[in-house]
């Protein structure tokens, strides 16, 4: 996969630790670096783009491409040793092979061996919607006692999360790892590779049913981060929701449930205030532990993102109060809900990272009771859900019409049948654009004063050219810093 992810630095292990803790051969060449098995490496990568003075190059084969074809590009970039799965006759000159039999297994091994070589507190987080919101607010509530890791970027599946775990330095006392998933079988390797003492669920939606039969058949596949945990490990579970109620109940160990409605929930949010644009108000209690909670996230769903993350905190012995400073340092991560409040009045909520049905019926109810002059939406398809697209995409549609917002634009082929529903329902205010470049011009003329434009579409939309196109018109270019509000998925 030579040019898939970005090399990962800090985890200083020799070659001959490295070989024992992947059952590898190290095979010395004419130039080995200096120390030869003794030679430590603090750079790790699966990219050769990447690859750094130093490093140790996993040539890891992908759906698409054999990290094999880049090992000499990686060693002319200065990579100290490459670990491979093909004979080394094929990489004359190398200074140094590693040779084990699956390079895939070789980095999870690794990341394996690293986080259990010092006491730690490993917190996953998996869920349909919601993880890097809720990994986001899991580390700024552990930060407030502990050095925490956490997962960059979406480096949360079967090669992301072990380079992860390869951050971690000796000084680190906790890591916050999302969990990832397409198929069945990824989320119990994560748990093997990671054992959490905390396993988090927060949700069971309709995403990725391309690969997935139905909810329960999803619900299957988030399961089995709680199978995975060992019996003294923490499951923190949505009790709001009832596929994630399941499979917290079925667990053998502790668990902690967190909700709104529900009143198995022990850790709660009460007294709830939305703020209008962004943000919301909340008391969070656990038994008699309260804090009142000024959240600076958008959106009903955020707060069940922050339930979680206290919840974490809770099972680790923090106080409210800890965890309330925490939550309350949290800001949105970049083109997951943030606010830009442009120079015209024009306001823009840039939520163009991801997207699927739960988010965005979140997105519009948020549209909904938003104070505005003019409430629009620009909708980019949402991808991977299979036989279910046509229905979830005319669904959009109903929801649009039924939110009174005063423009709809949707994007791309999915959203046609939006776009269809919506002007069926009696939107007239409904445009649509084969894809986000075509949309990009007409959306920025639309803009005016006093609206509220929310964007937000599913990776491969590339909706971030409808923002951009936005902010070149209403403020010369560039993100400029605005207001903060949290999205997620």
């Amino acid at each position: 996969m030579g040019r898939a992810a970005g090399g990962i630095t800090l985890a200083r292990l020799s070659l001959k630790e490295i070989a024992a803790a992947v059952r590898g051969e190290l095979i010395t060449g004419p130039k080995p670096p200096e120390g030869g098995a003794l030679h430590e490496v603090d750079s790790y990568s699966i990219d050769s783009r990447t690859v750094g003075e130093g490093a140790l190059f996993f040539a890891i084969v992908g759906p698409r491409l054999d990290g094999h074809d880049f090992v000499a590009e990686a060693f002319r970039k200065g990579a100290a040793a490459a670990v491979v799965a093909r004979p080394p006759g094929r990489f004359p000159g190398a200074p140094l092979l590693l040779r084990v039999k699956d390079t895939t297994a070789g980095l999870q091994e690794l990341g394996a061996h690293v986080r259990r070589r010092q006491p730690l507190k490993v917190i996953g987080i998996t869920g349909s919607a919601g993880k890097t919101t809720a990994k986001e607010l899991t580390a700024a509530v552990l930060e407030q006692r502990y050095r925490t890791l956490k997962s960059e970027g979406n480096l949360n599946n079967t090669w992301g999360l072990p380079l992860q775990l390869l951050r971690l330095e000796p000084a680190h006392e906790a890591a916050v790892l999302e969990m990832g998933m397409s198929y069945h079988g990824e989320i119990a390797r994560l748990a093997e590779i990671a054992d959490p003492d905390v396993g988090v669920i927060l949700n069971v939606l309709r995403v990725h049913l391309e690969h997935f039969k139905s909810l329960e058949d999803i619900a299957r596949a988030k399961g089995e981060l709680f199978r995975g945990l060992r019996r003294d490990a923490v499951a923190v579970y949505n009790a709001d929701d009832r596929l994630t109620t399941r499979l917290g109940r079925a667990f053998k160990g502790p668990s902690l449930a967190y909700g709104v409605t529900s009143k198995s929930a022990a850790v709660r949010a009460e007294a709830i205030e939305l703020l209008d644009p962004v943000g919301s108000r909340f008391v969070l209690r656990h038994d008699d532990d309260r804090a009142a909670i000024h959240l600076e996230l958008p959106g009903r769903h955020n707060i069940d993102n922050a339930l979680a993350a206290a919840a974490v905190g809770f099972a680790l012995g923090l106080r409210a109060e800890t965890i309330r400073r925490g939550l309350e340092s949290v800001r949105p991560v970049a083109m997951r809900g943030t606010l830009q409040r442009l120079p015209d009045g024009v306001l823009l909520l840039d939520d163009s990272y991801n997207s699927n049905p739960a988010a965005m019926e979140r997105a519009i109810d948020m549209l909904r009771g938003a104070t505005a002059q003019r409430r629009i939406l620009v909708a980019g398809d949402m991808l991977e859900l299979g036989p279910y697209g046509k229905r979830a995409h005319a669904r959009l549609g109903e929801q649009a019409a039924a939110a009174g917002l005063d423009l709809f634009i949707a994007v791309g082929t999915l959203a046609a049948a939006a776009a269809e529903t919506a002007r069926r329902k009696g939107l007239s205010g409904t445009h649509h654009f084969p894809d986000s470049g075509a949309a990009a011009p007409f959306v920025a003329a639309q803009a005016r004063p006093g609206d509220l434009l929310l964007v937000k579409g599913s990776r491969g939309m590339k909706m971030e050219k409808v923002v951009q196109a936005v902010l070149d018109a209403h403020q010369g270019g560039g993100h400029a810093a605005g207001q903060s509000a949290g999205g997620g998925r």
